[in-house]
């Protein structure tokens, strides 16, 4: 009987000892999964600023477009307007 309670006894201890190995092992992998978690969550961070800066650029740069493209398009109206008639005289100003 001495035998069967030591058995049991040490079967305990050694699944104890199994299960402090493990938990011991899962918590350090644990901690390596939050430094890769940290590390991957900086390139993340440091990504979006970058496509947030070239997003704000692209959208600078179409705004710069859009008024080239209304100085080009008064430009052409202009040019297309018909040339004033010479011959028809211009009424003087009064200037005092």
């Amino acid at each position: 009987m001495a035998t069967t309670v030591l058995d049991k006894l040490a079967g305990l201890f050694g699944s104890a000892i199994a299960s402090i190995q493990e938990n011991t092992q899962l918590k350090a992998d644990n901690a390596q999964l939050k430094a890769t978690n940290a590390d991957l969550q900086t390139r993340l961070d440091a990504v979006t600023g970058s496509l947030n800066q070239d997003e704000q650029e692209k959208a600078d740069q179409a705004t710069k477009l859009a008024s080239l493209e209304q100085l080009v398009a008064q430009f052409e109206a202009a040019s297309a307007a018909p040339a004033p008639d010479s011959s028809t005289p211009v009424a003087a100003t009064a200037t005092a």
